[in-house]
């Protein structure tokens, strides 16, 4: 097995965390359709607003719940720009470690180190996609149980 073997690993890698660090495309998939549940039900709560007292209970309540949603969006997109600064120094790293593998091309190493560059050119990226989409799971749990509460509300749902 030699270094070279390695070489479209490593580009994948690189790609990976550079893409990671530089698409915010995470931030959108994870908030999009929270919002625009949210909207939805503000729309709704805005016609009943019309149709009698309890409407402006309801849609006090969604515009607080969106006051809220834009609160979790700003401490996500924090979040995110420490992933964004651990996957470019890992794509900075992997690029550098390209380069040394398009001049040892041809060295052999041993299963141990092949092994332990599969792991560096693919886990850190998954990992930290992993950890963003968890995080934004947790820290909106409550928003999302309140969500669904205004929801049956809305609907007269029991």
């Amino acid at each position: 097995m030699t270094l070279g073997d390695f070489a479209s690993l490593v580009q994948l890698g690189v790609g990976l965390h550079a893409g990671t660090a530089l698409l915010q495309s995470i931030t959108e998939l994870t908030e999009s359709p929270l919002e625009r549940r949210l909207s939805r039900l503000h729309r709704i709560a805005a016609l009943k607003l019309q149709s009698g007292p309890n409407g402006q209970d309801l849609y006090d309540h969604a515009s607080d719940l969106i006051g809220d949603l834009e609160v979790k969006k700003v401490q996500f997109f924090n979040e995110y720009k420490e992933v964004v600064a651990v996957n470019g120094g890992f794509a900075i790293a992997l690029a550098l470690l390209l380069a040394a593998i398009a001049f040892l091309s041809g060295a052999e190493i041993h299963m141990i180190i092949g092994l332990l560059i599969a792991i560096f050119s693919l886990a850190p990226a998954s990992a930290s996609l992993l950890f963003l989409w968890s995080r934004w799971r947790s820290n909106t749990e409550v928003l999302r149980a309140s969500i669904e509460t205004l929801h049956k509300q809305l609907f007269n749902v029991a």
